[in-house]
């Protein structure tokens, strides 16, 4: 009889617990996040009365968008159109791919693209690739680009920074097999930036480079680049004539010759590409 009794005690003790359970008010559905009172399309239906919620697929579908717009950018290499503070990009300074610059040192987090081969110091200015792309021939030998300005003098060559304005002139003069070397800085691209962006350095960028090149290396050294020597042979896309293109010597007083009579638009010098900010 005792065990008996116990077990009808229990019985009870559970039962008096299912009626207390049952006495735990139901949630409102504003208090649950549920706060539109109408449907939406991927909205989820509160479970105790008519209403919705809508933020849930709102946050989707924004994570969404933005994963769609990052995997764009990585599949073509460019960027989404925000550019960084180039306020303190030096010659000699790491430049990034969200386009911001650190000199001395290298901020792990970010990804080089070049370093600074001349500034303005008013934020402007112009950045060479990390490597060279290879030789090419600066091409069309015999024919003087009308639109494009002749520089007959060293010393007038190594004034142009029209690097980009030049090469655009090249390029739509002739397609890749006319003008391989403007039309490989033309194709370059690299996170951050998109082909077209850059360009053939103008004679005056390899002036500039030559007069700041310790600093420049340095750069290069930071993040393990192709440095520049004394003996690179780079092309300019700055002509003197129908023969012959600016490239570098840097044993000459403005660190570059035209090779005058010597068919110098034919023959196979570094493209080292470069990008204006």
């Amino acid at each position: 009889m005792k065990k008996i009794l116990l077990a009808s005690a229990g019985v009870m003790t559970m039962s008096a617990g299912v009626g207390y359970a049952a006495c735990i008010p139901t949630p409102s559905c504003s208090s649950l996040g549920y706060e539109s009172s109408s449907s939406c399309e991927g909205g989820i239906k509160c479970p105790f009365g008519n209403a919705w919620n809508c933020t849930v697929i709102n946050k989707v579908n924004e994570i969404t968008n933005k994963v769609t717009e990052l995997e764009k950018v990585i599949e073509e290499g460019g960027t989404s159109g925000s550019k960084g503070d180039t306020s303190n990009c030096v010659v000699g300074s790491i430049f990034y791919s969200d386009w911001t610059c650190s000199y001395g040192s290298v901020i792990a987090t970010k990804a080089p693209i070049g370093v600074v081969v001349y500034s303005d110091n008013a934020g402007h200015g112009q950045v060479m690739a990390l490597n060279s792309l290879g030789n090419y021939t600066w091409g069309g030998y015999g024919t003087d680009i009308s639109t494009l300005q002749n520089f007959s003098a060293d010393s007038a060559a190594s004034k142009d920074l029209a690097s980009c304005e030049n090469t655009n002139k090249i390029i739509t003069a002739g397609n890749k097999s006319t003008y391989p070397a403007a039309w490989a800085a033309h194709e370059y691209k690299t996170i951050g930036t998109n082909a077209g962006d850059w360009c053939l350095p103008a004679a005056g960028i390899i002036t500039n480079i030559m007069k700041s090149m310790e600093l420049i290396n340095i750069g290069y050294g930071l993040v393990s680049g192709s440095e520049i020597g004394t003996s690179s042979y780079i092309w300019s896309s700055s002509e003197r004539d129908s023969g012959n293109a600016w490239y570098s010597v840097f044993s000459h007083d403005y660190g570059i010759t035209s090779g005058s009579g010597n068919r110098s638009k034919e023959y196979n010098y570094e493209v080292r590409p470069v990008l204006e900010f």
